[in-house]
């Protein structure tokens, strides 16, 4: 039965209340990243990165191939391999062969047979663990993490560190110790030991499977996996099909990636290289199998939805992924609810995307409310996966909420929308957090041409129109200082990209063909103040199926990189005061990792005379997200409260930004924090240093 809403909104409530949890996250991702920062800073990541992309697509096309020649090096050297349809199958095979073990390596009659297992999600994908112990036997994690949340009976929240929920202070309860990392740790080492020595089979997942040679690859720290590979009789290795590389080569170059990415180190403490069983020929040079290692190596290769994956040219390349879990770390989602919110068993962006393949789509659509589609998850990946697009399609197919579809509704009838905005204006704002319309929109304001000058058309944008119509102004104000002959289309209203974040691709084609029809009159260059819809009407429409406004595109440009270029060609227009103010400049997610203006809009602050801070942000998102805010208002106001923390750090009373959406949400939750700070669009800014008119003669 899938998990209805409003326990699912519970979930979110407790986990956004939850002061421990909070303190948990915020540490372990602000730390994370910072290593991960460090682990780069001798590394070319963007040569790195596409290197292991064209690598992991080219063994992607040749993944039947690869699995084929895995099974018979892996054979030639003892070794076994099983192949898993599905995650049933790959429990039945696996239970078998531990009966198997505990059958011929038995402690004692009616002793309960013991297995260790290194971290391994694979495992998890397939629910082992219960499996196991259903049967009897006692599964004994080894990884410090996995074993705290296997004693405190929980799920991993994090691909790579699985107990990131937790505080030391959980772990001293679970233990029985003294709340410190030391006796936490010594507690761990001293129970485990003997579990090491008893267990009859050791169970790992791999990082690698490299086809040339039937290698299986382990990349630790702990040293757990050594002994659990290395002491027990048998080894079971289970892993998914798209962890098959074609060689050393291969293996090397995700490894300087994977261990960079995950956890910012060059390389971990250790790399576990296991070809096949343990042997020796040095008595006589008669090989023997099962000297001081295990005597059986088993690799059970699972598939479980990943060949239906990679016969999707829209989610083939999620099998690329090398489950560094730096899409989560990069997630300011993730880090405001944590991974059992945000995911199923696979959490995280990648989560998101795996788990319909997986597991369904019922157990990821709600969490998949969750991300903001703010494109930090992609511009982190290693190998470059369109997780944001990726994340966006399940959307489409997911259960709607009755407020968005309510919102969408409204929004795709125009007329309808305006009278109802018209309506509320003088209401707006009044629940602390809420956005404040305007009294008047821009469209009520704009100047229609005159015919003198070379022609330009604003296209205001909804949020602006409504929300913030002084960006639309001072673009107005810009262009007519420069001498453009100015027009507004009355009948434009919203370019789709709402709709469109909220899964309705129909909607969000409805609204962007209207859009293009209201400009398909207009004149000269088409600008707009909303970085985000310049980007979704020259970037986004083809993939919801808008066509119509194609050839208005190269007609398009952002207001940011517009007024730049005005005031490099003509400093005259601006004048510079004695001292420069100070502002704190916000990068919206969609101006810096989609469209890649960075030093445009600080370059563009300059040159009118301000002096810009940078903001110390932990989370890099203000949480608007179009329709993430109006879902899911806790959420959004975490991490708006983070990015006014930030704010509060630099000193600055004004703060500026290239995104009306941003600058609106960012807005009320300073109001509701009675945060004294003026915000403000950058074209404002510009506005407010142009050089008076000259009055003419009388």
């Amino acid at each position: 039965m899938p998990e209805s809403r409003l326990h699912f909104a519970g979930r979110v409530r407790q986990a956004l209340n939850d002061e421990n949890l909070q303190r948990a996250l915020t540490s372990a991702m602000t730390g994370i990243r910072g290593r991960r920062d460090a682990g780069f800073a001798d590394f070319d990541f963007t040569k790195g990165r596409e290197d292991l992309k064209q690598r992991r697509r080219a063994n992607l096309d040749r993944l039947p191939e690869l699995a084929r020649q895995f099974a018979e090096r892996l054979e030639a050297v003892g070794g076994q391999v099983h192949f898993a349809a599905d995650a049933a199958e790959a429990r039945d095979i696996i239970g078998q062969l531990c009966w198997n073990a505990a059958a011929e390596h038995a402690r004692g009659a009616g002793v309960r047979p013991v297995v260790t297992k290194v971290k391994s999600m694979a495992a998890e994908e397939i629910e082992l663990n219960p499996y196991l112990e259903s049967l009897g036997i006692e599964v004994v994690e080894t990884d410090l993490g996995e074993r705290m949340v296997q004693l405190t009976g929980t799920r991993p929240s994090h691909i790579i560190a699985p107990a990131i929920h937790l505080t030391k202070e959980d772990a001293a309860r679970v233990f029985g110790t003294e709340p410190t990392v030391e006796a936490i740790q010594h507690h761990a080492r001293l129970s485990l030991r003997q579990k090491f020595i008893e267990a009859v089979v050791g169970i790992s997942g791999a990082n690698m499977a490299i086809a040339e040679s039937g290698t299986v690859v382990l990349v630790t720290n702990e040293g757990n996996a050594d002994l659990t590979v290395t002491l027990p009789p048998v080894h079971i290795a289970l892993f998914g099909m798209d962890k098959l590389v074609g060689s050393y080569e291969d293996a090397i170059a995700q490894l300087r990636m994977l261990t960079r990415s995950g956890t910012g180190q060059r390389i971990t403490s250790y790399v576990n290289w296991i070809t096949g069983p343990s042997r020796s020929a040095d008595i006589e040079q008669s090989l023997t199998i099962g000297v001081h290692g295990p005597g059986e190596m088993h690799c059970v290769i699972l598939d479980n939805g990943r060949e239906r994956m990679r016969d999707d040219p829209l989610f083939r390349e999620a099998l690329t992924c090398i489950r560094c879990g730096a899409c989560s770390n990069a997630c300011p989602s993730f880090m405001a609810v944590g991974g059992h919110q945000f995911g199923h068993i696979y959490n995280g962006p990648i989560g998101l995307v795996l788990t319909p393949f997986h597991h369904g789509l019922s157990q990821a659509d709600l969490p998949n409310t969750l991300c903001t589609q703010c494109n930090a998850c992609q511009e982190a990946c290693p190998v470059d996966i369109p997780l944001p697009r990726q994340i966006l399609e399940h959307r489409r197919h997911g259960r709607k909420s009755l407020r968005k579809r309510a919102l969408l509704g409204l929004w795709e009838r125009p007329a309808l929308a305006d009278r109802v905005l018209r309506a509320g204006a003088p209401l707006s704002g009044a629940i602390p957090g809420a956005p404040k319309l305007a009294g008047r929109p821009y469209s009520d304001r704009a100047r229609q041409t005159r015919g003198l000058g070379d022609p330009l058309t604003i296209f205001a944008s909804c949020m602006a129109d409504r929300a913030l119509p002084e960006a639309a102004v001072a673009l107005e104000r810009i262009a007519v200082a420069a001498g453009f002959d100015v027009g507004f289309p009355k009948a434009q209203w919203c370019c789709g990209l709402m709709a469109a974040n909220a899964g309705d691709f129909e909607g969000a084609c409805k609204l962007n063909t209207s859009l293009a029809a209201s400009l398909r009159d207009s004149k000269g260059a088409i600008v707009t103040p909303s970085a985000s819809c310049f980007g979704a009407f020259t970037i986004d429409a083809g993939d919801w199926g808008a066509r119509a406004g194609s050839d208005l595109v190269p007609r398009f440009r952002d207001s940011t990189r517009f007024v730049l270029e005005l005031l490099e060609q003509r400093p005259e227009l601006v004048r510079r005061p004695a001292e420069r103010p100070r502002v704190a400049y916000h990068d919206s997610c969609q101006s810096l990792r989609q469209l890649g203006l960075s030093r445009e809009p600080r370059r563009l602050l300059e040159l009118a005379g301000y002096e810009v801070v940078e903001i110390p942000d932990i989370a890099k998102c203000c949480g608007f997200g179009g329709t993430f805010s109006f879902e899911w208002p806790g959420a959004a106001a975490r991490l708006a409260q983070w990015k006014l923390d930030a704010i509060g750090k630099t000193g600055c009373g004004l703060v500026a930004s290239d995104n009306p959406g941003c600058l609106v949400h960012i807005a009320a939750n300073a109001r509701a924090r009675r945060q004294k700070v003026r915000i403000a669009h950058v074209l404002e800014l510009v506005a407010e240093r142009l050089e008076p008119r000259p009055v003419p003669a009388r």
